[in-house]
């Protein structure tokens, strides 16, 4: 796709390479496949991308392939392919998120997770009545709208907090996450796409200052 091309929808086959993927996960997969990936799946976020990185800054796109180095899992391809908008890498604080895969496109928004330093300063300000306040209500108002908290939790509040604490939920949170989950469908497959994945970003735009200005 050129690189001026505005974004005109997702392709049914991104959903398609992605279930095949699952099913034959390898480099003879990939190469014969390798251009449906660019054509079906890449070129249309990287079009995404640009007509959001306005309103919604720096984007970087994820890498298909696996790290191996750590794994005993030696599947070479990632099933998924995701687009984060704020930064890079998947500790960005207050950023935006969609991900392709077999299942269809999840969005979000948030810090899936925190580095130590910036989970210390996460905790102090849940500690903080006013600072800790205003993430309740905003975390209250995205699950009326319907959207799913996410992120690793401990078992116990952190060291240095009271269990008793009035919101020691949210200080046993090591990731403020929050999004929804999409399956195949007819509106994906045209511009309404971008007007969603718009709507949801603008959803969790505050969770995103709220983190930018207390933790990054």
């Amino acid at each position: 796709m050129p690189t001026n091309d505005r974004f005109a929808g997702f392709s049914p086959d991104a959903f398609r390479f992605y279930a095949e993927l699952h099913v034959d996960n390898s480099k003879a997969f990939w190469e014969a496949n390798k251009q449906r990936y660019l054509e079906s799946v890449r070129a249309p976020l990287e079009a995404l991308a640009r007509e959001l990185e306005g309103a919604f800054g720096e984007w970087h796109m994820f890498r298909p392939y696996r790290d191996l180095r750590f794994t005993k899992d030696r599947r070479p391809y990632k099933e998924h392919q995701g687009l984060l908008f704020g930064g890079r890498g998947p500790r960005v604080t207050g950023g935006q998120y969609v991900q392709l895969s077999r299942e269809g496109m999840y969005v979000g928004f948030g810090a899936y997770q925190m580095r130590e330093d910036q989970l210390a300063r996460y905790r102090r300000a849940v500690a903080d009545d006013r600072a800790g306040g205003q993430l309740e209500e905003i975390l209250a108002e995205l699950t009326a709208l319907g959207y799913v908290l996410e992120g690793e939790t401990l078992k116990r509040a952190p060291q240095g907090f009271p269990l008793d604490h009035p919101r020691v939920a949210l200080l046993k949170r090591k990731g403020v996450f929050a999004g929804a989950d999409y399956e195949p469908a007819e509106w994906m497959y045209g511009p309404e796409a971008l007007e969603r994945i718009a709507k949801v970003f603008a959803d969790g735009e505050r969770l995103c200052a709220w983190l930018r200005a207390h933790v990054a």
